[in-house]
């Protein structure tokens, strides 16, 4: 019978010990960004940014990777993209100055999305055709 409560006893103590182990991890946060694309290679373009599931009130930080380069693209968006009260953000971003400087060519391009202290979150495609 002792050995029988011993079991239990280390049984129920395992249990409990693996069941709280993961009491202190935090949900990895799930972001969505979506590009309406394809963009055309325009040298007046603009494409519309959107993202939904940030931190609400958040900075949101777009870099364009291209050509092995990664370039804050800030300027050229239009607001600035700031999380609301539910996480999501929308922008604009004027892209032909990048198009006309050959920057930007027929291709495909990643967009990483950073927080203000350049922590990558996630990252998008974009698509650019004649």
């Amino acid at each position: 019978m002792k050995r029988f409560l011993a079991v239990i006893l280390t049984l129920a103590v395992a249990t409990l010990f693996v069941g709280c182990a993961n009491l202190g991890a935090k949900a990895k946060p799930n972001y969505e960004v979506s590009v309406a694309g394809p963009a055309k290679l325009d040298k007046k373009g603009h494409i519309e940014i959107s993202g939904k599931g940030f931190s609400p009130q958040s900075n949101i930080v777009l870099l364009l990777n291209a050509g092995g380069i990664k370039s804050d693209i800030g300027d050229a968006l239009k607001p600035t993209p700031v999380a609301d009260a539910d996480g999501a953000w929308k922008t604009t971003w004027s892209y032909g100055r990048m198009v006309k400087k050959k920057i930007i060519k027929a291709g495909s391009y990643n967009i990483d999305v950073v927080n203000e202290d350049y922590e990558k979150m996630t990252s998008v495609s974009i698509s650019f055709a004649k």
